[in-house]
């Protein structure tokens, strides 16, 4: 991997040390182009002129296939979506829950992980246990604490696979099985994996998984992908419908629903641009190559976390164990709250990091194209804050 030359593609790396991938990563030069020029021929030739409209249904396929590509599935198991968060409430509100029906999740989780579970059960008088977990905790006893959580009612687990708070690489592959022995879905928040680690819905046998496209795929907001595995199609119904839903032509005397299809989940117009800067970040991410990513991020951010174990008042919070790591790693530093030293990172540096409400810490995600340079240059100034 030439990095240097990669990070030529990726114009803000010239001008900040670019450590927040996690929230959203930085476009290259070619997605903000591809995005500029659909805008341009809309622009120039119309939205709705014929030879737009013809490359705006090729454009959304590209879309939906690069969207597989990256779950390694089958184009028919893909939708095209806005973001994670939809992708699981399109599952969510689907499945035919039953009063009592009970789903496990974790104390680490995000909102659209923890409050979506929660809105749910309220919706539908489900229970839903919370499993408190640390996120040094072996793999052990992670499967230990969750099948210690399943009952008779259990019918689902909700995690995120890479935990967006500590980077904790959740043993997704471990939980799908335990799951299926006790006859329970599983669906994976997959925010901080798209882009990140390779991926493999069918050698995992994951039931439901969703991603963004603004993160680790260095695309924009407003594009994201779900996996639906094929034999739970159907259990999914719809909580909105639009024209995809029905099949055509309508006949109004005995209308049917598009069951068996992923496009009876298109509720309407999406944003082709977005899609068009979609297709063209999973390209460059695939060029990279996912594998060698991966690696690197790994690698990364085990070269911080050697440095930041020395420094005087810091707390890691990210496993150390490489097997549940990822690119992210959050700590904080004694006597100063995260926001402030954020802040004073990014005053002092010109460093981009976040903070993370829990565990309360600073979060930094460490993608291919950063350099170690630069995470010795953060560890740095966290020593300079010590």
């Amino acid at each position: 991997m030439d990095v240097q030359k990669l990070r030529e593609e990726i114009p803000v790396l010239a001008n900040v040390t670019y450590l927040n991938t996690g929230w959203s990563g930085p476009p290259p030069q070619r997605v903000a182009q591809a995005l500029k020029d659909r805008i341009d021929l809309e622009l120039n030739e119309g939205p709705t002129s014929r030879p737009v409209q013809e490359q705006g249904r090729k454009t959304q396929a590209q879309a939906c296939q690069a969207a597989a590509r990256l779950f390694n599935a089958d184009v028919e198991d893909v939708l095209v979506t806005r973001n994670t968060t939809e992708g699981l409430n399109i599952v969510l509100s689907g499945l035919d829950w039953q009063a009592g029906d009970e789903i496990i999740t974790c104390n680490l989780e995000h909102g659209s992980v923890l409050l979506t579970s929660l809105a749910t059960a309220k919706r539908y008088d489900l229970k839903v246990r919370v499993v408190d977990l640390d996120p040094h905790d072996s793999l052990e006893t992670i499967l230990g604490k969750f099948e210690a959580a399943f009952t008779p009612r259990t019918r689902m687990i909700f995690v995120s696979h890479v935990e967006y708070s500590t980077g904790l690489r959740m043993p997704a592959p471990e939980l799908t099985r335990l799951a299926h022995d006790r006859g329970a879905y599983i669906m994976l928040d997959g925010a901080q994996t798209g882009g990140h680690l390779h991926l493999d819905m069918a050698a995992e046998g994951f039931d439901f998984y969703s991603i963004p496209g603004q993160k680790w795929v260095l695309g924009y907001e407003g594009v994201g992908a779900l996996y639906i595995r094929r034999d739970l199609l159907e259990r999914v119904h719809l909580a909105h419908s639009g024209g995809h839903a029905i099949v055509q032509p309508v006949d109004y005397d005995n209308v049917q629903l598009n069951s068996a299809d992923m496009e009876k989940f298109h509720g309407g117009s999406s944003s082709v641009p977005l899609q068009a800067a979609f297709v063209e970040a999973v390209s460059f991410i695939e060029e990279v190559g996912i594998g060698e990513i991966e690696d690197r991020n790994r690698n990364l951010a085990a070269r911080f976390k050697e440095q930041l174990v020395n420094i005087p008042g810091v707390h890691i919070y990210s496993p150390m164990e490489p097997g549940l790591s990822s690119g992210l790693v959050s700590f904080s530093l004694a006597g100063w709250e995260p926001p402030a030293a954020v802040a004073r990172l990014w005053d002092d540096h010109r460093i981009v990091v976040r903070q993370v409400g829990y565990p309360p810490g600073i979060r930094a995600s460490l993608h291919f194209f950063n350099t170690e340079d630069e995470v010795d240059m953060l560890a740095q100034a966290m020593r300079g804050l010590a």
